[in-house]
Formats: structure tokens, sequence, C-alpha cells
């Protein structure tokens, strides 16, 4: 039900900021607002081996500005990466598999973290990119990008720790039993 009523919240937003503007009839009514936002990341290179492990990457969306606004999270994959790659994105409280976009609304200095979330099915490198976009004045489109880069890696032979386990712990009693049967004729001898 949260994902829904937020979902709302934006397009009445939306709706409200474009109305606003087109029934006001005066642009710079629009353009004295302040709309601004900041959007970055800590990490945007990650390596990983194919079938084991994801690539996850956080972005910080931060309305700097001073007037309540909606952002279109926009991702994009450079033609060079693995088209079996799958990815998660989460954004605007919503996350599903292989979407594209996303919504977000935030308050005045409200910030709110997205998340990309990349699955390495093959061996390759790819460049995925989180573009965010204000909705606040259409006249003035501000868009901020944020790079990210996938190396994933055939893992080589994998070692069941378990079977590992067991096969050390076989050696060793298998020694002891040795070891004791070797002893066991010198302790006759000396009674």
């Amino acid at each position: 039900m949260y994902k829904h009523m937020r979902i709302l919240i934006t397009l009445g937003a939306v709706l409200v900021l474009l109305l606003g503007n087109l029934l006001g009839g005066n642009v710079n009514k629009a353009s004295a607002l302040s709309f601004d936002f900041t959007y970055t990341s800590g990490d945007t290179v990650e390596s990983g081996y194919v079938n084991v492990d994801t690539a996850n990457f956080e972005a910080l969306l931060t309305n700097t500005g001073t007037e309540i606004d909606s952002y279109l999270v926009t991702l994009t994959k450079s033609p060079s990466t693995p088209s079996e790659w799958t990815w998660e994105l989460c954004a605007g409280g919503v996350c599903n598999d292989m979407m594209t976009e996303a919504v977000a609304y935030l308050e005045p200095g409200w910030n709110e973290e997205e998340y990309l979330n990349v699955d390495l099915t093959v061996s390759g490198q790819g460049t995925f990119t989180l573009t965010a976009q204000s909705y606040g004045n259409p006249g003035l489109k501000v868009s901020k990008s944020i790079n990210f880069l996938v190396y994933a890696y055939e893992q080589g032979p994998v070692t069941d720790r378990w079977g590992m386990m067991v096969l050390i712990s076989l050696l060793l009693i298998s020694g002891l039993y040795l070891i004791r049967r070797r002893l066991a004729p010198a302790r006759k001898r000396s009674k």
C-alpha cells in the first residue's frame, strides 16, 4: 500500500507543478523557483565471479533546492555490456528486476538511496549509467549521471569445504590408526 501511495503522491506533485506552470502563464515565475539536486556515489567500480557474485552499487539522490521535486531515475547499459546480465533497480521505494525507469519524490533537504544490483551470469565487463532528472521545472531539465563499471571473471575450481574437511579428517584418522598399529607391537614386547 505504501508503494502505491508514494507513486500517487509523486504523480500528483508532478501534475501540480506542470499545471501551475501552464496556468500561471508566467515563465519567469517558474524559473525563479529553486530546483536543484545532487546525485553521488562512493564506489563506481565492482568486480566479481560469474554465477557467484552480484555487483552492488548505491547512489544518493538529494533535493538541494527549496521546492518539492520529483526525479526520473533512468538506467542505461553500454552496448558492450553482456546481455545475459540481469539487474535490479531500486528507486523511489520500488525495486523491480530489469526495470529501466523509476520516479523518486523528495521534499527539500530529503535524500534517498538508489540501488543497482547486477547479477553476473557470464564473464566480461559492462557499464551501467544511472541518470536522475528533475521534473520540477519543465523548462529547466537538470540531469546528472553516474557511471558504474562491472568486471566479471570465470571462477576457478570450486572446493567443497565440507568435503575437504571430511577428507582431511579421514587422512588424520588413518594416520593415527597406522601410528597406533606400528606402536602396538613395541608395547607388547616391553611387558
